[in-house]
């Protein structure tokens, strides 16, 4: 028997260790923008038109937890099934309403239930009133809201139970846009509860400290508990008028131990993190990191060692801001993770995103992590140089302290032109399906690992590398091997549409990873 046990005892271990990334599969799906959307099901982000939504923030995605498969998607107003048609009961607003800030919506399984879902949804509102147009027309909240009114946020939600519509999914009849709360900031998360099936929703008041959490149990969502701790939110005076700080994202960690809170305000707010105790939902610990300007989005890495926080504080000396800033929470004391806390893309001689970018052209809205065990970021840009609206932050290696970490501009080819407003988010997700998970790309890259497509091609192609090596620099050699082009890549795509149709080579060259040669048919 012992001589049995110590066979199949490494076996089980192993199985154990391997469980959990195979049983979190509710984020395979992502849907987000103008009809824009991922496929995680193969380990790597495979573009996905199916999607029939239109949202520049707000959306949310739940996929089945065992198999994967699509189960529903929202704007944080309408609901779409798995075959891309709203639900019947969702009806309450126009095609084209969608959430406008980040965290507009948010899935939360119903506990000890196989097919019901909670979805939440915020909802703006002006002087008391809800706020129409910011409710019902296709657009977003500015990043700052400006007035001098007052602003904050309603929390309702609906039951969506699965086995509905011939196990399409709807909503329920009675259960449907029910008002829970209200005076709230555009924050919006949930943890795991330590029993292994309760959650504890989050939220935070418009203006004050004080969070709210609400115990989600077999028996419902209980009333909210008010906890006041850490930096008060307010509406603050500016040379162009009272400055409302209700926007900014809230996350979790992966394994549900820390909070970090984002504050959105051009003249900067101190960047807040606390301790959180999953099984009695308190927030303890408050840490200030500082005054951040321009905070929005926030979110740690999938091993729970890192945090990374948008931000447009300039760099001493310079007139340059972070854009990211990455801290390293692994380090002994509060004092040298406070010191971890830089940029991770300003000098970075790894990466491809221009030192030109922003303040003119480019700015990173969110942060998300993937099942691919990196983090995307979503934003907005306006031209190939400082980036376009197809082209996405990402950190290849987020469990990598400083420019390790594997930051770039990736282009997807989603279809549409630049010049359109696509997306400023993704998904709203429960981070606990991230917690540990491994990244795809593993520990060694090279530059032979790089895919060129569409090829052949008419105009342009991309340079994809699943590992996050982005290079700098392409020649462009005829079939003789004369150069007739050279360019410096600030994303990546490279542009051939000058070019007379025949065969090329592009000779891609990184400055780490030395060069690598691709033949390419331009028609």
């Amino acid at each position: 028997m012992n001589h049995f046990l110590r066979r199949i005892l490494p076996i089980f271990l192993f199985l154990s260790l391997l469980v959990p990334c195979l049983a979190q599969k509710e984020a395979t799906y992502w849907y987000f923008g103008r009809k824009q959307g991922f496929d995680f099901s193969n380990g790597t982000p495979i573009i996905d038109r199916n999607s029939d939504m239109l949202t520049v923030r707000g959306c949310v995605t739940m996929s089945d937890k065992n198999t994967g498969e699509l189960l529903f998607y929202s704007n944080g107003r309408n609901v779409w099934n798995r075959f891309h048609q709203r639900m019947p009961n969702s009806h309450f607003f126009s095609e084209e309403c969608s959430g406008p800030v980040p965290q507009s919506a948010l899935i939360v399984p119903v506990p000890e239930s196989e097919s019901l879902y909670y979805l939440f949804s915020l909802y703006p509102v002006t002087n008391n009133i809800p706020d129409t147009s910011a409710n019902c027309i296709f657009g977003d909240l500015s990043e700052g809201l400006i007035g001098n009114g007052t602003y904050s946020f309603q929390l309702r939600y609906s039951i969506i139970d699965m086995q509905l519509d011939d196990g399409k999914g709807d909503i329920v009849d009675d259960q449907n846009n029910l008002f829970l709360t209200d005076n709230l900031s555009a924050k919006l998360t949930a943890v795991p509860h330590t029993n292994g099936t309760d959650y504890w929703l989050i939220l935070h008041e418009a203006v004050g400290d004080s969070f709210y959490t609400c115990l989600i149990d077999t028996s419902g969502i209980q009333p909210p508990s008010q906890q006041r701790i850490g930096s008060e939110y307010q509406v603050r005076p500016s040379s162009i008028g009272s400055y409302h700080e209700v926007l900014g994202e809230v996350k979790a960690s992966p394994d549900g131990k820390k909070l970090a809170c984002a504050v959105y305000n051009i003249l900067g707010h101190p960047f807040d993190v606390f301790d959180f105790d999953a099984a009695t939902g308190t927030i303890s610990n408050y840490q200030n990191y500082g005054n951040i300007s321009d905070q929005m989005g926030v979110t740690f890495s999938p091993d729970n060692s890192k945090l990374y926080i948008t931000s447009f504080n300039k760099i001493d000396k310079t007139n340059l801001v972070e854009l990211i800033r990455q801290y390293d929470l692994s380090l002994p004391s509060l004092s040298q993770v406070l010191s971890s806390g830089k940029s991770i893309i300003r000098f970075n001689p790894c990466t491809n995103i221009s030192e030109k970018a922003w303040p003119v052209n480019v700015v990173f809205n969110t942060l998300h992590i993937a099942p691919d065990g990196k983090i995307y970021g979503a934003g907005e840009g306006s031209n190939n140089e400082n980036g376009g609206n197809n082209d996405m932050l990402v950190i290849a290696h987020p469990n990598r302290a400083g420019f390790d970490c594997g930051v770039s501009l990736q282009r997807f080819a989603f279809g549409i032109p630049d010049s359109v407003v696509n997306f400023r988010s993704f998904p709203n997700f429960i981070q606990s399906y991230f917690n540990n998970i491994p990244s795809s790309s593993g520990e060694e890259c090279t530059l032979q690992q790089l895919i060129v497509y569409p090829n052949p091609t008419q105009d342009m192609v991309i340079l994809r590398s699943d590992c996050g090596i982005v290079p700098r620099y392409v020649d462009i050699l005829d079939r003789l091997g004369r150069l007739v082009d050279s360019q410096t890549l600030y994303s990546t795509a490279v542009n051939l549409t000058s070019l007379a149709k025949g065969m090329y080579v592009l000779r891609i060259t990184d400055a780490h990873k030395g060069q690598v040669y691709r033949k390419v048919i331009k028609l």
